[in-house]
């Protein structure tokens, strides 16, 4: 990550969120607004003692932010521990979007005659003439589209949970990764080979593994200026990996039967052979999923957004979902 094109950026997202910026000689950047102070770092190589020494720093004058490309989980506790923020890549993407989206939904209150992009949906039978139309805005936020549209995502609700109460579109974080390796295993005289290769992601939310593959990927998603939420990852990019590598081995492990001849006999054996995470090759990056969750009478349905898959349909109260 170039420092300072991080800088730049960070900058204008503290600009859009209404903070004076200066300079310090303990940190890149200070940001400030009414009683609050944010110090803000970027480190190309955290580690115990430039933590440590920002840290105490922080307590001082106010809050602390280091941004680095990611952090080795002990860091980041120690990081946490003592009061500091951390922006990862993925977090600073995050930040990003929010302020982009911030940015963008400003531009439509104050000039709400331009226009806007639309997309529409058909109308009821009785009325062929109207129309519904939806303001949308463009986001930076690396997605895939929305292929499902909403008209369509309430016709595969009402067939499932009866006529919908209410709908919203979800952006859910998942770590969506690719991998490949070329593997043989030796075994006596027997040459085992796993060579393998795929797709699949982490949903950040729940940490569960699901093997897919996504085309289309975007860097700006169009979206609502209503009814929508971006999720945050709660699984961060190291435990993800993580995850990943040990759900590909699963995946890829495999059970062989051998034979060899010991004098005059056949003797079996079932021998399991399985890649090492070493050998592994993978890229992970942060990517969002649309969903929409529509309410009916009784149950809460989510459909993918992109593919118009069923992922769950749970009962709720209004209290909360079961």
């Amino acid at each position: 990550m170039n420092k300072q094109v991080i800088i730049d950026i960070v900058r204008n997202i503290f600009t859009y969120r209404g903070y004076n910026i200066s300079s310090s000689e303990i940190c890149d950047l200070l940001a400030e607004k009414d009683d609050e102070h944010f110090l803000i770092k970027f480190e190309k190589d955290p580690n115990f003692n430039n933590i440590r020494y920002f840290s105490n720093m922080v307590k001082r004058y106010g809050k602390g932010i280091v941004i680095s490309g990611s952090f080795d989980e002990k860091i980041r506790m120690f990081a946490l521990d003592n009061g500091l923020m951390l922006w990862d890549r993925g977090e600073l993407e995050m930040q990003i979007g929010r302020s982009v989206l911030a940015g963008a939904l400003e531009k439509h209150e104050e000039r709400p005659a331009q226009k806007e992009d639309s997309d529409y949906s058909s109308a009821p039978p009785n009325e062929p003439e109207k129309r519904e139309y939806k303001k949308t805005i463009n986001v930076m936020l690396r997605s895939v589209p929305v292929n499902i549209g909403k008209q369509d995502a309430l016709s595969i609700a009402e067939a499932k949970i009866g006529i919908p109460k209410s709908q919203a579109l979800k952006f859910i974080p998942v770590w969506y990764y690719s991998y490949s390796f070329d593997v043989q295993k030796k075994y006596k005289s027997k040459i085992v080979d796993l060579t393998g290769e795929g797709e699949g992601y982490i949903q950040a939310i729940t940490g569960e593994n699901f093997f897919n593959k996504y085309r289309d990927i975007k860097e700006n998603i169009l979206m609502p200026t209503q009814n929508y939420e971006i999720k945050e990852p709660l699984i961060q990019k190291k435990d993800a990996a993580g995850k990943a590598l040990n759900s590909i081995i699963r995946e890829h492990t495999k059970e062989v039967r051998l034979n060899e001849m010991i004098g005059d006999t056949i003797v079996f054996e079932n021998k399991i052979f399985a890649p090492d995470p070493s050998e592994i090759d993978i890229k992970i990056d942060l990517l969002y999923l649309p969903f929409w969750e529509i309410k009916g009478k009784r149950e809460v349905i989510d459909i993918n957004g992109y593919d118009g898959h069923i992922m769950a349909i749970k009962l709720y109260n209004d209290a909360e979902l079961v």
